[in-house]
């Protein structure tokens, strides 16, 4: 009967939408245009207010920064063409390709374009960091390059400055000096915020920079109707080529639909209409995805890309016993108590049947699979009923006796509420009693940081691939309210780890073993139960090929092309 019901939908819903689409590629155009939807929409083509997904994404078609992220999420050359870093770990030496050009834009005047040069990295550096641009980047560069503190707080004032830490020597030659050693500093330049502008569309444009965004990228600006569709076209000057010495991108144009319901997004995309779907909206998904996550018939006929987002999901416990809520919950001091909760949840089935293969069991540390750095030698908590009740007596509490019940808040979100009533049912039978609470996530997000709760669901998505981001959560420098360390976990040697492997002068894989130190502290000392990690999910048409995947939930388009 559900089949049914969804297949006459399915047909109704697509009369009903097919005017909503903005263009219907001709034959001719069809297998070099690419096509996509945007349901949240888009503000701005601005690579500073690029804080949102669908900004993310058709950034990364406009611009370019000084390092990019390879497919395996390391750090790779991109208009630098080489770095390095001097002994203290302090300055970084950037050399900047000479073949890189300007998307072709009025603002140059009669030259139509120029070649980018080491004064525009360090205008773009400070112009995230000017408060008058009013960044969402701003935090990435703020007290890390030397100077762009005292820089922003001057242009608060409304005076004009520089930041004294970045220093274009020549055209191909730019310094970057930081307040004090950061590894992950490379990582950071690959968001959006390290993305290349110049300084001439900024003033030609001013504050509609963002209708008319002027980078280096391989697609620039066609036409955009804001609330129905935006297309891009192929910039034939893009400095990168292919292995075969053909230039990039393949495509010829970039279409992006506004369509706002996930639903008819999907819809439109099993007409064809769409190249790529990245969301199938809720009430689709059991009849689209087996319980394993593969297809079902007859949406079998396209292909899925999978893999593990570098965000995870996990329910934060309060670790300070100075608050009003640590002083009275158990939680607070009671290991065991705590690894209890963790191996009583058996994480597979949440996957498999309330997320349908949308998720993987966080069955090992806190770095997500896709992560650089991850690794399987971390032994996390698989599901252990027996070893769970072993741990509740040892914590004091045999079969849950004595145990006040435990208040579990959450966000308002079905998905979210479904798994802590999961949860809930597999702790009742260790003999730990929860209730839940679910409030609007602003209000749950300030109780959070405020230290209001002894226990809570939230995630981590990653801003940038470097481990880094994430054991930064663990440290007394960013004890919430001051930093994302919310579960206020405080340990003289979780912090030497974390400020050993900040040094650039050690190799990725001495860094690595140092947050793996951090990793078997956390799972031990257990300040998370650990949920399951985020899956990046793609459906696309089998004639698309060249896509790739990574945990960073990246849109790259260089190397996509449509078989006829």
């Amino acid at each position: 009967m559900l089949q049914r019901s969804l297949t006459i939908g399915l047909v109704i819903c697509s009369f009903l939408v097919h005017s909503c689409v903005g263009h219907k590629p001709s034959p001719s155009e069809s297998n070099t245009t690419f096509c996509y939807n945007e349901p949240d929409g888009l503000l701005s083509l601005d690579p500073s207010q690029a804080s949102y997904r669908s900004a993310l994404w058709t950034s990364s078609h406009l611009y370019n920064g000084l390092v990019e992220l390879d497919s395996s999420l390391r750090v790779a050359p991109c208009i630098a063409r080489t770095w390095s870093v001097d002994q203290a770990g302090i300055e970084w030496t950037f050399t900047i390709r000479n073949d890189v050009w300007f998307h072709p834009d009025p603002c140059f005047g009669q030259k139509g374009t120029r070649r980018v040069v080491a004064r525009d990295v360090k205008y773009s550096l400070e112009r995230i960091c000017d408060a008058r641009t009013k960044s969402t980047g701003l935090w990435a560069f703020r007290t890390t390059i030397l100077g762009a503190d005292e820089f922003h707080q001057a242009t608060r004032a409304g005076k004009d400055g520089t930041i004294t830490g970045i220093f274009a020597d020549n055209d191909s030659t730019v310094r970057i000096r930081l307040t004090k050693p950061f590894a992950p500093f490379l990582a950071v330049l690959t968001m959006p915020y390290g993305s290349i502008i110049p300084r001439e569309a900024i003033e030609a444009y001013g504050a509609d920079f963002g209708r008319h965004p002027v980078g280096t990228g391989p697609f620039k600006l066609g036409t955009w109707n804001q609330d129905r569709e935006l297309t891009l076209t192929r910039n034939s000057q893009y400095f990168k080529i292919d292995s075969f010495g053909k230039r990039l991108p393949y495509l010829e144009t970039v279409r992006i639909s506004f369509l706002r319901d996930p639903k008819n997004e999907f819809l439109e995309f099993s007409r064809g209409q769409f190249d790529l779907v990245s969301n199938v909206d809720e009430s689709f998904v059991s009849t689209v995805f087996e319980p394993n996550g593969l297809l079902k018939p007859p949406y079998d006929r396209f292909r899925v890309l999978r893999m593990a987002a570098n965000t995870v999901e996990y329910y934060g416990i309060l670790m300070d016993s100075t608050l009003p809520v640590g002083r009275t919950s158990p939680l607070v001091r009671n290991r065991f108590l705590r690894q209890a909760l963790n191996y009583a949840i058996d994480r597979h089935r949440i996957v498999t049947y309330l997320l349908n293969g949308r998720g993987i069991p966080a069955l090992n540390g806190v770095l997500p699979p896709a992560m650089p750095g991850f690794s399987d030698s971390i032994v996390g908590y698989r599901y252990d009923p027996d070893r769970a009740r072993h741990l509740l007596a040892l914590a004091g509490y045999p079969n849950g006796k004595g145990l006040p019940t435990l208040l579990l808040q959450l966000g308002n979100s079905q998905r979210t509420a479904s798994i802590a009533e999961a949860v809930q049912a597999q702790w009742k039978e260790i003999g730990v009693n929860v209730e839940l609470r679910q409030v609007d996530f602003p209000q749950h997000l300030s109780m959070v940081r405020a230290g209001d709760l002894a226990i809570w669901r939230t995630s981590w998505i990653g801003d940038y691939p470097d481990p880094e981001n994430f054991l930064a959560l663990f440290i007394h420098a960013n004890i919430a309210p001051n930093g994302p360390n919310t579960t206020r976990i405080d340990r003289r040697d979780l912090d030497s780890l974390y400020a050993e492997a900040l040094s650039p002068r050690l190799s990725f894989e001495e860094r690595s073993a140092l947050y793996r130190r951090m990793e078997q502290i956390v799972v031990e000392e257990a300040p998370w139960i650990f949920l399951y990690y985020h899956v990046v999910l793609r459906v696309v048409h089998p004639h698309v090929k060249g896509l790739t995947l990574d945990g960073s939930d990246r849109l790259i388009l260089e190397h996509v092309f449509k078989e006829k």
